[in-house]
């Protein structure tokens, strides 16, 4: 059977995340393994175990290279892990989250604190920034979303700077793309929409986030350490209210 590893450590996000893998496991009918990576030079750490649910399996190393050599067990279909930051203000994702997304090519769900991940998942938002032709990019996260039945719901952001008006044109071409998209993966309309927006990327999404309900955010998340890119994704993982599903493209 597939399986969902919920990655905790000792900040208050552990049990969210036990709850968020499972609403994720649950989606994929899969189960959920529990692992605690206690680093070597951290004398301070202790095994965790929790009061109730699976038990936890312990490992011992840096998580940024034990937990990617985990992610890549065949049966592992997702992971989910804690920001590991303080709650309230902005929420900047710990590096361990950051650097497993960009290691594994394995969907990675990053849980904020602060968040109250719910125990079904219902309604997916998937953010896509310009015109349809850069959209391939997220396809992955899509076919995530629609093979859990969640509702999905893309939301195509131009940026103001870059797009003069909401055209009938760009309308158009988006319509044209949903609509191959659709056709070839089969997906019904029940299942997923559009929703264009015109403003600041991160921004947009989240109001979408928050008008729509969602219980998940997908974003890319490139593989590349190069700063410059994937901006957008990394403001909208500091800022989500809801855990967030990081599918690394190239």
């Amino acid at each position: 059977m597939s399986k969902v590893i919920a990655a905790i450590d000792h900040s208050d996000t552990s049990k969210p995340v036990v709850i968020m893998a499972h609403a994720v496991a649950d989606a994929l009918d899969a189960s959920v393994e529990v692992i605690h990576v206690v680093e070597d030079d951290d004398e301070s750490a202790h095994p965790l175990t929790l009061a109730e649910g699976p038990p936890v399996r312990h490992l011992s190393g840096d998580p940024v290279e034990v937990l990617p050599l985990t992610a890549a067990e065949e049966d592992v279909v997702a992971l989910v892990i804690g920001a590991r930051a303080h709650s309230g203000g902005r929420r900047p994702a710990g590096h361990v989250a950051m650097a497993l997304a960009r290691l594994t090519d394995k969907p990675v769900v990053v849980v904020p604190p602060g968040s109250h991940p719910t125990e079904h998942l219902r309604t997916a938002v998937v953010a896509m920034k310009g015109t349809p032709g850069k959209a391939h990019a997220l396809q992955r996260s899509i076919e995530i979303s629609a093979g859990a039945g969640l509702e999905i719901i893309v939301v195509n952001v131009h940026d103001e700077d870059s797009v003069p008006s909401f055209s009938d044109q760009v309308q158009h071409e988006t319509e044209a793309y949903a609509e191959e998209f659709f056709s070839r993966h089969s997906i019904g309309a029940s299942q997923m929409r559009l929703e264009l927006r015109l403003g600041i990327p991160a921004t947009e999404v989240l109001a979408a986030i928050e008008s729509a309900h969602a219980e998940l955010v997908a974003v890319g998340w490139p593989r590349s350490e190069d700063p410059r890119r994937g901006a957008v994704a990394k403001e909208i993982l500091e800022r989500s209210p809801v855990p967030v599903l990081l599918v690394a493209i190239a």
